[in-house]
């Protein structure tokens, strides 16, 4: 006999989704509107994520995040033996690149920084762990919505996250990697490749980047390119 899902605790965790899926906090009509049920029945959802110590109002009565978070996050890379797998790879990339080396996975609406290893020179990229990156306007955003199921993409679509257009997916997906440009204090440039696992799904990707000021971006492409490729390798178990 099979055992269903509790639909009250798959509408919590769906509140949940809403808040992490914000850029900023979310009133609670906002979060009653994307659940689409009444104001009563989403509270009583927040309250009970409130009391188990996932999400916190504002002075202002937003509902956010706890760091609570953070730390499961850790873990789940450890679980999934990604932050072992890829350290060595990241060093590696690092040393034959002289660019800092990053790991990102497909998060909610954005691509998000969960392994990184900086350059040992003067000039770094300036950006760090946790960092949430725009999917339309980067190479680790470009990459992990080209390499990624259409139902992902359409549900993305549906939601009206900004993605790359048709041509730059086509582009991306002939050339197995993404090059972009992000504007800060300091321009940095990036290259980044898909890993893909055993079953043809795109996990993550890994990138290296720097001030746009001596990037060699052919030689930073190939190295990530035969980073990524070692990577799924390994994940497939042919190395």
């Amino acid at each position: 006999m099979s055992v269903r899902p509790l639909s009250s605790v798959l509408k919590t965790l769906a509140a949940f989704d809403c808040i992490a899926a914000a850029p900023e906090p979310l009133r609670l009509v906002d979060i009653a509107r994307q659940l689409g049920e009444a104001r009563g029945a989403a509270h009583q959802r927040l309250v009970t994520l409130v009391e188990a110590g996932w999400i916190e109002q504002t002075p202002d009565g937003r509902y956010r995040l706890t760091l609570r978070i953070v730390g499961h996050a850790a873990m789940a890379l450890e679980q999934s033996n990604l932050g072992v797998r890829f350290a060595g790879v990241l060093e590696e990339m690092v040393t034959e690149s002289g660019e800092t080396a990053s790991l990102a996975v497909l998060d909610g609406k954005s691509a998000v920084i969960v392994r990184r290893v900086e350059s040992r020179g003067v000039l770094r990229a300036d950006l760090r762990i946790g960092t949430q990156l725009r999917l339309d306007r980067t190479a680790f955003g470009r990459v992990l919505v080209s390499f990624s199921r259409p139902e992902i993409v359409d549900r993305l679509r549906a939601q009206g996250v900004e993605l790359p257009d048709d041509e730059t997916i086509t582009g991306v997906r002939k050339c197995g990697y993404a090059i972009s440009e992000v504007e800060g204090p300091r321009t940095v440039s990036a290259v980044a490749a898909p890993i893909i696992d055993a079953q043809g799904e795109c996990i993550g990707a890994l990138a290296l980047s720097g001030p746009f000021t001596g990037f060699d971006t052919d030689k930073c492409a190939r190295i990530v390119v035969a980073a990524a490729a070692a990577s799924a390798a390994r994940l497939r178990g042919e190395q």
